[in-house]
């Protein structure tokens, strides 16, 4: 196709388009009423953006011939036509013509001088500007990224107003897009940190993008799911559109190829339509649920991708880019009614998890079409309908990765219900099949626990008679050892002629008084072979049985003074008597045993609500802290390689006979300063399980 005849087909259909647009514009002003015209408002020292300009106009130069010289002339100044306030944002619709914009600017007298005027749309191909007394400036898309007197990816031009109205120029043509022409007033610091902020939040929304479609990319190498790859690639394609739509391509991504950034936008947007058909066909299982829907949703694809192909043909063959750019937005409205006639047959058939898809379909398809209305001046041009898009496709990215997330759950289900099913079926026929032997197995089990009750039980037996064993070996050590000392004695005061028969008889006639106590006391009911499972408490005055009980056993002590300290706020106490003397004794065994001859020992009453306390205390070697949490244990001594006799049983006595009586055992000793034991006992057992 000649150059010629695609210029004569543009202008056909822009002369069309023009007449519909001014049928629209008449027709709003109709309904807006009368627009009164004014110049500029002065700018203020506390502005620092103005936007919706007033006493803006516009003047159509159809074949770009007009100089500054002639459009400044009173009879071009004539044919300018006033843009109205209510329509926003200077907005042509698509166009081959070239437009000079005229732009009434001035200030009051204590309003900065510099400022900056911003045109925050990108797809220009030449933007002109003219400022009073002041050099042309003439940049746009086609020409390179220096020609820009800011380094933005829209066009900015620095203006200095005077306090007097002055009139600026811009002489712009469009491109394969819509012919839209928004101006924005800056103080310049305030433009500066505009554009920087700007930039985080479009790096943030790109970054996001990013990280989504590599995302996917994981997911459909992992799954081998074609609708994550589909997903992937339309997320990235999209947002390279949006990325060439947003300036931000020239500068980053094709500098200095201004033939490609003409048709960048919806080049990438009509490989992402294509993209979007083919995911939502996988997405829908269109080919399943409706057959016909799926061969329109492909026939879009196609569309779409030919569309593309033309599109990158034209940087290099004249072809009608504007036809081009509007056939894109008449497969996008034919998609934007197919796709959801699809998404509720498909809803009604049970699959739930087409209700993020529509929603998410829904707010891109709306977001389209106000970017489209926009382009064709049928909607104002501002912050919402220029970013359109931009803001849909961020929330249809969202919903249409929950959908994602919806339908793999569900298809998740499905597979673990249908195993679950033939699990099932596997396990009845393994239970009829296992049922003999699991009664046999039964049968074996209980034939094998009886054998390890049987076996348990001579274990248990043959430990009792052990540990009883010990307790005899310990606890009559002592009395067996008195006994045998006392005739050593005798022997020796026989041959000296100095025989103290009453006081060595008295000492041994003590300890077999006691080796007797203690082994009737061990053998009645055999309750310390069984872990004192049970205790016979009786009621015991304290303090009057604790004196009986020393007195009679002084001359067994005779090296170590025994020194008691009775509280009168203590009263009878329920225990084990003979329990109780067991426990005692193997206290006062080793305070005498671990302390010098003649530092006495002490026996203390003590008493707090509900319990009552009895304290050995000795001024012996004492005990290191770290052995106090092991001390009770059995067979446990601190220095076992030492000269002190035992076997390390005596202590764990005193805290199994603690235990029975629910009480507690209180160690407070340090190396070198001695030891104090303090057996804490219920005041009445009775109660023992209700105290703290």
């Amino acid at each position: 196709m000649s150059r010629k005849t695609v210029f004569v087909l543009q202008n056909s259909f822009h002369q069309f388009q023009r007449t519909l647009s001014k049928v629209v514009i008449v027709f709003l002003t109709a309904w807006l009423g009368a627009v009164t015209i004014s110049m500029a408002q002065p700018l203020q020292a506390d502005q620092t953006r103005v936007d919706g300009l007033q006493g803006l106009a516009v003047l159509e130069d159809p074949q770009g011939l007009l100089s500054i010289e002639q459009v400044r002339s009173a009879q071009s100044q004539e044919r300018f036509e006033p843009w109205p306030a209510e329509r926003g944002q200077i907005n042509l619709g698509y166009t081959a013509s070239t437009y000079w914009v005229r732009v009434p600017i001035q200030k009051q007298a204590d309003a900065p001088s510099q400022w900056v005027l911003e045109l925050p749309y990108f797809q220009l191909r030449t933007v002109d500007f003219y400022a009073p007394g002041r050099s042309p400036i003439r940049t746009g898309s086609a020409l390179p990224m220096d020609s820009r007197p800011y380094l933005h990816r829209f066009f900015a031009f620095p203006v200095e107003p005077s306090i007097e109205a002055q009139y600026h120029y811009l002489r712009v043509r469009g491109s394969s897009h819509s012919l839209t022409v928004p101006l924005v007033l800056w103080q310049e610091p305030a433009f500066r940190a505009n554009t920087q902020n700007t930039l985080v939040i479009q790096f943030l929304y790109f970054g996001g993008l990013l990280a989504l479609c590599i995302y996917n990319l994981f997911l459909a190498a992992s799954l081998r799911d074609a609708r994550f790859l589909l997903y992937a690639v339309f997320a990235g394609v999209f947002g390279t559109a949006m990325l060439a739509g947003n300036g931000l391509g020239q500068m980053f991504l094709w500098p200095g190829l201004a033939e490609l950034d003409n048709v960048a936008q919806i080049l990438f947007l009509s490989l992402a339509g294509a993209m979007l058909m083919l995911f939502s066909q996988r997405f829908l299982q269109a080919k399943r649920f409706t057959p016909r829907i799926s061969l329109a949703l492909e026939g879009l694809a196609l569309a779409y991708l030919l569309t593309a192909g033309l599109l990158a043909a034209s940087i290099w063959v004249a072809l009608p880019v504007l036809v081009l750019g509007q056939m894109v937005g008449g497969l996008t409205l034919l998609a934007g009614v197919l796709i959801p006639v699809a998404g509720v047959k498909v809803l009604r058939r049970g699959q739930k998890s087409t209700r993020f898809f529509l929603l998410a379909w829904l707010v891109l398809w709306t977001g389209a079409m106000v970017a489209v209305a926009r382009a064709y001046g049928w909607l104002p041009t501002n912050t919402f309908t220029a970013y359109s898009l931009q803001i849909s496709s961020a929330l249809e990215m969202l919903l249409l990765a929950l959908a994602m997330a919806d339908v793999i759950d569900l298809e998740r289900r499905e597979r673990e219900a249908a195993q679950k099913s033939a699990l099932l079926a596997q396990q009845r026929l393994l239970e009829e099949s296992k049922s003999a032997e699991l009664r046999l197995e039964q049968a074996v089990q209980e034939r094998t626990l009886q054998l390890e009750a049987a076996l348990d039980a001579q274990n248990q037996l043959f430990k009792r008679y052990v540990r009883f064993g010990s307790l005899i070996s310990h606890e009559f050590r002592n009395p067996l050892g008195i006994v045998n000392s006392q005739i050593s004695l005798l022997r020796k005061e026989h041959e000296r002629g100095q025989l103290s028969l009453d006081k060595r008889l008295t000492i041994m006639s003590e300890a077999t008084r006691r080796l007797l106590s203690l082994f009737e006391t061990w053998m009645k009911g055999d309750r310390l072979q069984e872990a004192m499972q049970e205790i016979r408490p009786q009621g015991i005055a304290l303090n009057a049985w604790l004196r009986e009980l020393i007195d009679s056993q002084a001359l067994l002590r005779d090296k170590h003074p025994i020194e008691l300290e009775l509280s009168h706020s203590v009263g009878e106490l329920w225990a084990d008597e003979g329990l109780l003397e067991v426990a005692l004794f193997n206290l006062v065994d080793n305070a005498c045993k671990y302390s010098e001859p003649g530092r006495p020992v002490v026996i203390e009453t003590r008493a707090k609500p509900g319990w009552v306390g009895i304290a050995v205390t000795d001024q012996g070697c004492g005990i290191d802290v770290k052995d106090h949490g092991v001390i009770f244990e059995d067979y446990y001594r601190v220095r076992p390689e030492g000269t002190v006799a035992g076997i390390g049983l005596g202590l764990a006595f005193v805290r199994r006979i603690v235990q029975l009586h629910h009480g507690q055992l209180e160690l407070s000793s340090a190396l070198g300063q001695g030891s104090c034991f303090c057996l804490w006992l219920p005041h009445n057992l009775t109660q023992a399980h209700d105290l703290p």
